[in-house]
């Protein structure tokens, strides 16, 4: 009898034993389990901070962008041992050293619950990642009306009007995405396709980050040009004419203004061109050529007419690196391009504050971006998506994560 009862005592020390060897499984497992979810949220924290950070290269306020998108996810530097260190560039990884690369690690302080029977109070979490700017998915920003339009690249319309889209007539607008802050409506016999997205979150001008060239007072000195020459600002600031038929050659500097007449052969070489209060403007029977140019307007209006061979493209290096027409911001000056299909312009053109109006003329370019107050289409065209003359790609740009 003595030995049944010791067995019996035995047996209940064993599953007691048992008993607490289980639990304590069973809290580590709940402890990890509870780790793991926490590592889940620091990753989208650190997901979405390299994402801001990266979406402010362009603007020089890296770690205030990571900071501001990782508080919208509910993380506070400081707050329970949290920490959110922004590195740009990146201090380890495949990137490191590359500074269109942003690094972002976030590190959180977690209480643990039953593995502080085993004397561990706190477990520290960290989660990395790493974002850089690719091209953007779109290429032509606030859309006002369409007509006979194919995009390869997405198309964004910032209005919140009820008809922030208008698409008159027979036409047709294809593109890759079509999002729209407000509303669209299709006012015919055309299409659009895809349906676009309304409801969409208002876009900042995906070229804002651009700095505009510094300039001086220009003198206006009159110059008419009949004659074939090279014209060379040297100092003046020419409101040029060019009439007539000669073959002239423009060097880069600052201009008045420029218009050709008559049926003009006119090279501009490559570099900078601020048009400082005065047009710029194409006449149909001039033949242009540009490589590698910019052209900056203060305050006038831009027009392209095609009839003749135009063909324009911008810089692919340097700070305006696809970047063919830049208007300045404040300026509501209308551009219009009236081009035929001698017409190409490669490189964006960029009216931040004034109606663009295209009325043909640029499906040979290999990229065409146009960012204006309002776009309006009026005819046939085509814009493509093939930034590879770019080192850089696409001005426009979307932060993307990598790691």
């Amino acid at each position: 009898m003595r030995f049944q009862r010791s067995d019996r005592g035995q047996a209940l020390v064993l599953v007691a034993l048992g008993m607490v060897v289980l639990l304590g499984f069973i809290g580590m497992a709940t402890d990890v389990g509870t780790l793991r979810y926490e590592k889940r949220l620091l990753q989208t924290v650190a997901d979405s901070a390299a994402i801001g950070g990266a979406s402010e290269i362009n603007y020089g306020d890296v770690t205030t962008g990571a900071q501001a998108a990782a508080v919208q996810n509910g993380f506070t530097t400081g707050a329970n041992g949290a920490t959110l260190t922004v590195n740009n560039p990146p201090l380890s990884g495949p990137h490191a050293g590359n500074a269109a690369y942003v690094e972002v690690l976030a590190t959180q302080v977690n209480s643990t619950y039953f593995m502080k029977i085993f004397g561990v109070n706190t477990s520290t979490v960290q989660a990395r990642a790493v974002a850089y700017l690719g091209t953007g998915p779109a290429c032509i920003y606030a859309l006002s009306g369409t007509t006979n339009i194919q995009a390869s690249c997405g198309l964004i319309d910032d209005s919140s009007a009820s008809q922030a889209l208008l698409n008159n007539g027979s036409g047709e607008l294809t593109s890759r995405s079509i999002g729209v802050v407000g509303g669209y409506l299709n006012n015919g016999s055309g299409s659009i396709s895809p349906t676009p997205q309304t409801g969409i979150v208002p876009q900042t001008d995906p070229l804002a980050y651009l700095s505009p060239p510094s300039t001086s007072a220009c003198n206006g000195v009159v110059k008419i040009v009949t004659t074939s020459q090279t014209v060379t600002p040297d100092g003046n600031c020419y409101d040029l004419t060019i009439d007539d038929s000669p073959t002239v050659t423009l060097d880069p500097g600052p201009y008045q203004q420029i218009v050709t007449n008559g049926t003009p052969n006119v090279t501009f070489n490559p570099g900078l061109y601020t048009i400082q209060g005065g047009s710029f403007t194409i006449n149909g029977g001039a033949t242009v050529t540009s490589t590698a140019a910019t052209f900056y307007i203060t305050a006038g209006t831009v027009t392209v007419n095609g009839g003749n061979p135009v063909q324009m493209t911008a810089p692919i290096t340097g700070s305006y690196a696809g970047v063919l027409f830049f208007q300045s911001q404040g300026d509501s000056s209308a551009a219009a391009v009236n081009g035929d299909n001698t017409t190409t312009l490669t490189g964006a053109l960029y009216f931040p504050s004034a109606q663009l109006t295209i009325n043909g003329g640029n499906s040979a370019a290999a990229y065409g971006i146009l960012v204006a107050d309002t776009i309006v289409f009026n005819g046939s065209d085509s814009f493509n998506d093939d930034y590879s003359s770019l080192a850089g790609g696409s001005p426009i740009k979307a932060a993307m994560l990598v790691e």
